[in-house]
């Protein structure tokens, strides 16, 4: 009889204990749950990646999709008929080129307005004014004339971002990077195409006045380590903006 009593206190404790345990942690997993809420309710909710080729804009954007279970933008590129061409001979292919990454560009953002914008996070790996920017250096005036007029015209239905991640790296290191991704189209490019985008990258986001800039060089900074990622977001979230030191991160 005692033996009984015992066996059954022992196994009422056991159980109340493990009760004890589950409500603890079903309120600490709904604590964490909304301490990831508040965080990424700090986050913005439309944040575009830009910079020139090779920087490294599109590895951010899977991992930010990755990060914050975001939707992602992405450019389509490589349909483009004309990029190849365009490569060999700027001057020859340059409008049809420049008009048609308009078009798609516009597409996708109309697409993307039309969904419910404030579902979810949106990470873009370009910002719709980079058709006037690479517009700007590459068409004769009487074709960027005939290109800004349409562009004018359909960046008035176009979302803003509210947030651009600007990233830049030395010439040297954006060509390094290219060569090792070997596109077959960016083979023939030349440096001093690269060396004058990136430098109208710097120009126009350094004097953005109407959106959130945050510029981070990536020299030396690798978006495929998570760490940095998070590191990254933590800046944002913090309201960080403008340029952003690299001493903080995970340096290659």
């Amino acid at each position: 009889m005692w033996g009984e009593v015992s066996v059954e206190a022992t196994v009422q404790t056991d159980v109340e204990d493990i009760v004890r345990v589950e409500t603890f942690r079903e309120r600490e997993g709904r604590q964490m749950s909304d301490v990831e809420d508040a965080v990424m309710s700090r986050f913005p909710r439309y944040v575009v990646v830009e910079g020139p080729i090779g920087v490294g804009k599109t590895t951010l954007v899977e991992q930010l999709r990755s990060h914050l279970g975001a939707r992602v933008i992405l450019e389509q590129f490589e349909e483009n008929p004309f990029l190849a061409d365009f490569y060999r001979d700027r001057a020859r292919y340059a409008f049809q080129t420049e008009l048609y990454f308009l078009l798609s560009r516009f597409r996708q953002q109309e697409a993307f307005q039309q969904e419910d914008l404030f579902h979810q996070h949106t990470v873009s790996d370009y910002f719709f004014h980079k058709c006037r920017l690479f517009a700007s250096i590459n068409l004769s005036d009487h074709e960027l004339a005939l290109f800004d007029h349409i562009y004018q015209i359909l960046r008035r239905s176009i979302p803003q971002p509210d947030l651009v991640i600007h990233l830049h790296a030395p010439v040297d290191i954006l060509s390094q990077r290219i060569l090792q991704r070997d596109r077959s189209y960016e083979r023939e490019m030349d440096l001093a195409y690269l060396e004058q985008l990136s430098q109208l990258y710097t120009q126009e986001l350094s004097h953005a006045h109407d959106i959130p800039v945050l510029s981070l060089d990536t020299s030396f900074v690798d978006f495929r380590r998570s760490e940095n990622v998070q590191i990254l977001m933590e800046q944002i979230q913090s309201g960080k903006r403008g340029r952003l030191e690299v001493g903080g991160f995970l340096l290659s």
